[in-house]
């Protein structure tokens, strides 16, 4: 497998760590741990009070543990020395591997008739429930009350058919999907072609400045419309499947809070759409708005393309239920965002083995006529990466490392998933299921 992830980390550390110390000289003396251990050990962290994870990590860095519990440090200390590093170490290792790995694997990433097919989309996360957390998200007046838990807004650009994320933002609740969405935007320009690519969005994004945003970066789009937007333009159509010309009048280019777009709006009248309304079995009509060329996508095929935004729900599932980046290790807003974007590093981390060892499995049965399937166990994979990761990251020995490596592999190829060729219906949700039911424990 490619690495990209694991070694952006490393390149971040020999390379740039001074950019995301925030207070000078904090990690030049010799202490306990340096800035190299507190990023392992964020990345790592499996969940537990934070004295128990400073013996799991210095376990693994000294073998001899019981002889070097003194160069364990107090949960004070360590809790201190955490505030001067920057959250946004992780968020750029990220970014920086996902440049790199779309640069070299053109050939190796799966894609739609050429296109990187993305997806944008938000969800909501439960913060901790102290006056300092609430305070410093800027929470409502209920949650600052503590009548409601405090929660923040989480976003992600992700990759539909390869299931990685290209980028992500953890913002105040009172900061818009939209606005979110226009910063994946901006970040995506920067790591990866955009004029190759497709991003589909779900209802209640479809502003006329995401829109221009995107026609003017040559970018294919889809957006889902909710039925009363765009309600003038299409009461006018006669077709399911039409060009129209989408009126920019004052109401709409108003509240476009970009100068450079809002200007290029103003000289225009119209911008010149596609809209096709798609019966679903359920009776009810799906509209999409897209700029797509019939011959790139048919009524059908963008039926298929809009249905894949699925993927971004079963990552936001991953991250939830299976890394459980909603149990934070602090309270405050650094800690929180230090969390959030290491565990984003970390789902990335597993989506590349996954996709390792499932391509080593389609190879290992592709001329095998079998009814079924095999894919690897999330489950298993998260618990055993998790379990392994401070070796991983600790080992220097690189023939080391990859003994690791081969028992993960082996683990992974003991516990498959099987799954038939055709994919069923999805099940109805089960209103008295368990939060934690007895058949899903804990992966770590």
């Amino acid at each position: 497998m490619f690495n990209y992830f694991f070694n952006g980390v490393l390149t971040l550390i020999n390379n740039g760590q001074d950019k995301y110390i925030l207070s000078e000289n904090k990690f030049i003396k010799s202490y306990k741990m340096d800035f190299q251990d507190f990023i392992f050990y964020i990345i790592g962290n499996r969940g537990k009070t934070t004295v128990l994870e400073l013996y799991d990590y210095f376990k693994v860095k000294y073998k001899d543990i019981l002889g070097r519990i003194s160069m364990i440090p107090t949960k004070q200390n360590f809790s201190q020395r955490r505030m001067y590093i920057d959250p946004r170490f992780f968020k750029d290792a990220t970014n920086m591997a996902v440049k790199e790995m779309y640069l070299n694997e053109k050939d190796f990433l799966s894609k739609y008739k050429g296109f990187y097919q993305l997806n944008i989309d938000g969800s909501q996360v439960k913060l901790p429930n102290t006056l300092q957390t609430r305070e410093e998200f800027s929470v409502d007046s209920l949650s600052l009350n503590e009548i409601k838990t405090p929660k923040a807004r989480i976003s992600v650009l992700s990759d539909a058919k390869n299931e990685f994320i290209l980028d992500s933002e953890l913002s105040d609740l009172s900061v818009g999907e939209s606005v979110l969405a226009f910063k994946h935007i901006e970040k995506a320009d920067e790591i990866i072609d955009l004029t190759q690519s497709i991003i589909v969005f779900d209802r209640n994004y479809a502003s006329v400045e995401l829109i221009m945003q995107l026609l003017l970066k040559n970018s294919h789009f889809i957006f889902r419309l909710s039925k009363n937007k765009y309600k003038k333009e299409r009461k006018h159509m006669k077709s399911d499947d039409e060009w129209i010309d989408l009126n920019l009048n004052k109401s709409r280019t108003k509240n476009i809070k970009n100068n450079e777009i809002r200007q290029k709006a103003e000289e225009l009248d119209s911008l010149n759409l596609r809209i096709v309304n798609i019966p679903l079995k359920t009776g009810e009509i799906e509209t999409l708005l897209t700029n797509i060329p019939y011959e790139l996508a048919t009524p059908e095929e963008l039926k298929e393309l809009y249905g894949e935004r699925w993927q971004i729900e079963t990552g936001y599932d991953v991250l939830k239920n299976k890394l459980q980046i909603e149990n934070f290790s602090g309270k405050k807003k650094i800690t929180i965002e230090q969390d959030f974007y290491s565990q984003i590093l970390m789902y990335n981390i597993v989506i590349e083995y996954k996709t390792d060892l499932n391509q080593k499995l389609w190879e290992k049965n592709k001329n095998k006529d079998n009814i079924y399937k095999y894919k690897v166990n999330m489950n298993i994979l998260i618990g055993h990466l998790k379990t392994f990761i401070y070796e991983l990251f600790l080992t220097p020995s690189k023939k080391k490392q990859k003994l690791i490596k081969k028992e993960i592999e082996k683990i992974a190829q003991k516990n498959l998933i099987k799954t038939k060729n055709k994919q069923s219906q999805p099940r109805k949700q089960n209103p008295l299921a368990q939060k934690h039911p007895y058949n899903n424990r804990k992966l770590f």
